[in-house]
């Protein structure tokens, strides 16, 4: 049965080489800057190359996603192929992805952006293949997308750390994007740094907004670079914690700025503080893999909006549920499609949260959680009131084995100045209550990554604890 018009949505991407044809669409330091018709043109050729070369469409490819222009070209290529688009991150290891690649049945891969796409293990390849059009249509291109058909697949590890296919529509990324835009607009003249990697869903996000608004995508250095961003004119930012407090770091005056987007966590209230102070416009947001993006959004003022298209509540056991038309597909088993809801069509998030005075805090994760002598700790909980100490600047609180009491919490800490971790310790017991109080402190690793792995801390926390905790006492993790 084939589906009606209405069922449906336009190639975004199409319809802004179609309404803004001159209008700059990526911007790129140091080289000639994009515009929409000369992306979407590069994207027909090089879809055109992929159908060639055997891609057909519902397949799945593998992209190892970088943050450029072969990327930007790759990514709405698969698409415009009619095929399935899963970005990976390039660092992955080619056995990791061929192992993937294997337990899915995915058909291709492109290592490096740009390049020739190679089979995967056990593609066919001949023009027979099933599902592969022959003749004319073969070189037919995507300019519309079924409304409800899997058309991208992002890796999220669960509580084991293995990667999962979160599987989403087109309609779940172009709802997504217009709820961000309404309720932070963007619009032809803004300039947004792609400082999120294309291989999650935040980054994607920024792509799908970008063409929506009619923006312009700016290409280049990191986000806490006060220098690029000036000089590329950049109105919008997409941050996790990390990188707000590098932008924080930079001793010079900071761009005006439209808005900056906070998501991937919570906000040491500090950290926002500093930036309030400094006058750049921080919009607080939840979101998930799961719901193609955003969930919430908190303004610089505080007011608190569930966004369009999504639908949010907190259950009797203080776990956030989540559904809506951006609540993805599924995941991907054995080559199925696992819906992951409940029976009423609610997403259980793992998370957990509570609204007080129209605001919204999350306060942790189920996952997260460990049992010490009977008792529940929630590890966040111990890291927010360490926030509250004035030489604290981050701390990650993890379970250690223990004989007697199962688990005890142990603290990772960047400190402004010397610490005696006996002083700390005293400090807590006047503020929680015993069980929560770590046993340990040890200087918080420098990091490399946008996240810091609890899983990695928690493999640390088994050695003793250091006596006096030093600015400078970090090492990479």
């Amino acid at each position: 049965m084939t589906a009606a018009p209405s069922d449906f949505l336009p190639c975004l991407l199409s319809e802004a080489a179609r309404r803004w044809p001159g209008q700059t669409a990526l911007i790129r330091p140091g080289q000639s800057d994009l515009s929409f018709a000369q992306w979407s043109d590069r994207v027909t050729e090089r879809a055109l190359s992929l159908s060639e070369q055997g891609v057909a469409p519902n397949q799945w490819v593998v992209l190892g996603a970088e943050r450029s222009l072969e990327t930007l070209v790759d990514l709405f290529a698969v698409l415009r192929a009619g095929a399935r688009l899963l970005p990976v991150n390039p660092a992955m290891p080619p056995a990791s992805v061929k192992a993937l690649m294997q337990v899915h049945a995915m058909a291709w891969r492109i290592a490096t952006p740009g390049d020739a796409v190679f089979a995967g293990p056990g593609t066919q390849t001949d023009a027979n293949t099933p599902g592969r059009p022959s003749g004319p249509e073969r070189t037919g291109l995507a300019l519309q997308f079924p409304t409800d058909d899997i058309r991208t697949g992002v890796l999220t590890s669960g509580t084991t750390g293995q990667p999962k296919v979160a599987m989403h529509s087109y309609a779940n990324h172009v709802l997504s994007a217009k709820g961000a835009n309404r309720a932070i607009p963007l619009a032809q003249g803004d300039r947004y740094l792609l400082s999120l990697p294309l291989f999650h869903v935040g980054g994607l996000a920024i792509l799908f907004r970008c063409l929506l608004g009619g923006a312009s995508l700016v290409l280049g250095e990191r986000a806490e670079d006060v220098d690029h961003l000036a000089a590329a004119g950049v109105t919008h930012l997409s941050l996790v914690e990390t990188q707000l407090q590098r932008l924080l770091e930079q001793d010079c005056a900071l761009p005006r700025l439209k808005a900056i987007l906070l998501g991937g966590g919570p906000v040491r209230a500090s950290l926002l503080e500093t930036a309030r102070w400094r006058g750049l416009p921080c919009w607080m947001s939840y979101g998930l893999t799961e719901m193609s993006s955003q969930v919430l959004s908190q303004s610089p003022e505080g007011s608190v909006k569930v966004l369009d298209h999504r639908t949010c509540r907190v259950d009797d056991n203080g776990e956030i549920l989540v559904r809506g038309d951006t609540l993805f597909k599924g995941y991907l088993r054995n080559g199925e499609t696992d819906p992951a809801t409940d029976a009423e069509g609610w997403f259980h998030t793992r998370d957990l949260g509570h609204w007080s005075d129209h605001a919204f805090e999350i306060t942790g994760r189920l996952d997260n959680q460990f049992i010490s002598g009977g008792e529940n700790i929630q590890p966040e909980m111990v890291e927010k009131t360490l926030h509250q100490h004035p030489q604290v600047v981050r701390a990650i609180v993890v379970p250690r084995p223990d004989r007697e009491f199962g688990q005890r919490p142990v603290a990772f800490i960047e400190v402004r100045s010397v610490v005696e971790t006996e002083a700390l310790r005293s400090w807590l017991r006047e503020r929680l209550p015993p069980f929560m109080v770590p046993v340990a402190f040890q200087p918080l690793p420098i990091q490399t990554g946008l996240k810091i792995r609890r899983l990695d801390l928690a493999q640390r926390a088994e050695a003793d604890g250091v006596a006096v905790l030093y600015p400078d006492d970090r090492t990479p993790s």
